[in-house]
């Protein structure tokens, strides 16, 4: 049963959903704080940092961390996003508490050894690398920057190599005392544990960040646009994007509804016809990226550049009918998807506890599923339609492709 969220002395906020019938924790740190609140010279720091937490601190080694968490039989990760920075840990019930101490260790008492820094330096050159020669990633770094030209949220999370290269300790450290403070955290927890544990161990181990007032980044405000990127490969991957939705915003669940309706299964009206009717692509799908003042409607494909602009055709034609009609069987489908993720995600301690994290940073509060599938069951056809209309003609498309693109055309 989800708790209601505790905010300490500090300003750091905790959270419990606690599972009684599990044998698992899993717990979480989330910041806010991601690419988006990078400067040109320092982006990429976020990931870089993400990265750097795991390779010692003032009372372990980078080999004890990763030796201390397979002894247990846990599992430890982190991620970061445009938005926010997340440290996880998975484990059995009576390690719990070590997890909670190992993660405060990790975010405030990272030593940025020297000969640690430069090795992970060529572990992320490595990681660029490889999305620059993995098309269907990279094309989406391509479509975040045209949609949002010479912004924060245009930039790439992984960052330049020139500023990969460069960056020291001190760099490192300065961005902790600026963005990594108790009232831009939170810690939340999933599973067999306690709301009054998780409390008491975050007092005890959170205790050496800072309360300086966070610098609220650049609104992301869409231009759309285009981009391609002539490239010897078999496929044309792309994307074609429009002015979405915030997190925040009332639509939300209706643009939710929207992308599973067009793009979001093998049901789904582009599956059917791209796919299964024409034998375009293998891959297509729609999607929603939610940033917190601003947002991404788009659709991805991959397919020969043959039949790149047959596919682009065939994807524009189901739009235009999306904007026109929306059948009951098509809401009741995807109504009942999204009941059946909210029961199966309640499986998971993972998914539970990226759950309350998540609500916490964004909205300030948990949202209980009751209050989804409220949300969910009030969107009507007519809402979609509307929203589909709005959200298809109402800004500048963005197009970015990848791959022999020569005579792919969008418009």
């Amino acid at each position: 049963m989800t708790s209601p969220i505790t905010t300490l002395a500090s300003g750091l906020r905790v959270a419990v959903d606690e599972m009684k019938d599990v044998e698992t924790v899993s717990v979480g740190v989330f910041v806010n704080t991601g690419s988006r609140h990078e400067t040109p010279e320092i982006n990429g720091i976020s990931h870089f940092l993400e990265h750097m937490a795991f390779k010692g601190t003032k009372k372990r080694s980078a080999k004890q961390i990763a030796e201390e968490f397979e002894g247990i039989g846990g599992r430890i990760n982190a991620y970061t996003s445009k938005e926010r920075t997340v440290y996880y840990a998975k484990v059995l019930k009576q390690h719990a508490q070590f997890a909670v101490e190992f993660l405060a260790d990790i975010l405030q008492n990272s030593t940025f050894d020297k000969t640690e820094l430069e090795k992970e330096r060529g572990v992320i050159l490595q990681e660029i690398a490889m999305t620059n020669d993995t098309p269907d990633d990279i094309v989406f770094d391509y479509f975040q920057e045209a949609a949002y030209p010479a912004q924060p949220l245009g930039r790439s999370i992984l960052g330049p190599v020139k500023n990969i290269k460069k960056f020291t300790r001190e760099d490192f450290t300065n961005y902790i005392g600026k963005q990594y403070n108790y009232q831009n955290m939170a810690v939340v927890a999933a599973g067999a544990i306690k709301e009054k544990d998780l409390v008491a161990w975050s007092k005890k181990y959170f205790t050496q960040l800072g309360t300086a007032k966070i610098k609220t980044p650049q609104v992301g405000k869409y231009s759309g646009g285009e981009f391609k990127k002539e490239k010897k490969l078999e496929q044309v991957n792309l994307v074609m994007g429009f002015k979405g939705l915030s997190c925040l915003d009332p639509g939300y669940y209706t643009a939710q509804i929207l992308a599973m309706i067009l793009g979001g299964g093998m049901s789904s009206r582009l599956f059917q016809e791209v796919r299964e009717n024409r034998g375009l692509a293998y891959s297509i799908y729609a999607f929603n990226y939610n940033h917190q003042d601003s947002g991404l409607f788009g659709i991805y494909a991959g397919t020969t550049p043959d039949k790149a602009n047959e596919l682009i055709t065939a994807t524009q034609s189901e739009i235009k009918k999306i904007c026109e009609k929306i059948s009951d069987s098509e809401m009741k489908r995807v109504k009942t998807q999204f009941e059946a993720s909210l029961l199966m995600a309640k499986e998971s301690t993972s998914t539970r506890m990226q759950k309350l994290g998540s609500d916490i940073l964004v909205l300030g509060k948990i949202q209980s599923d009751r209050e989804i599938k409220k949300e969910i069951a009030a969107v009507t056809k007519s809402d979609v339609t509307k929203l589909a209309e709005k959200i298809f003609t109402g800004s500048k498309p963005t197009f970015a492709a990848i791959g022999k693109v020569a005579g792919v055309k969008y418009c």
